[in-house]
C-alpha cells in the first residue's frame, strides 16, 4: 500500500510541481512552483550517448543563471545551464 501512495505522491507532484526556493547570483529570493525530474539527454556530440540527469522545470520568465541555487525537499542543487525552453516552461538541469 505504501508503495501506491508514493507513486501517487511523483504523479501529483509531477502534474502540479512543488515549492522550490530559487536563491539568485545577486543573492535574492523567490519561492515558486517547479518540477524536479530524473531525465535521460544526449551528451556530447552523439545521440547514441546518454546520461541521466536532473532537471528542474520552471515557468520560462524566470530567468536563471549558472550557479544559482534550488531548494527544494531540503535538499539543495545548483544551476548548471538550460536543456529546453518552448516559451511557456523552461527546463534546467541542476546538480546536488
Amino acid at each position: 500500500m505504501d508503495e501506491v501512495i508514493k507513486m501517487m505522491d511523483h504523479t501529483i507532484l509531477s502534474i502540479f510541481g512543488q515549492s522550490v526556493l530559487l536563491t539568485l547570483a545577486d543573492q535574492s529570493s523567490l519561492e515558486t512552483r517547479g518540477i524536479i525530474t530524473k531525465e535521460l539527454v544526449e551528451l556530447g556530440q552523439y545521440e547514441a550517448v546518454q546520461g541521466e540527469v536532473t532537471v528542474l522545470t520552471v515557468d520560462s520568465s524566470i530567468r536563471l543563471k549558472r550557479g544559482d541555487t534550488v531548494l527544494a525537499n531540503g535538499q539543495t542543487y545548483e544551476v548548471d545551464r538550460k536543456l529546453k525552453d518552448d516559451g511557456y516552461l523552461a527546463k534546467w538541469n541542476i546538480y546536488a
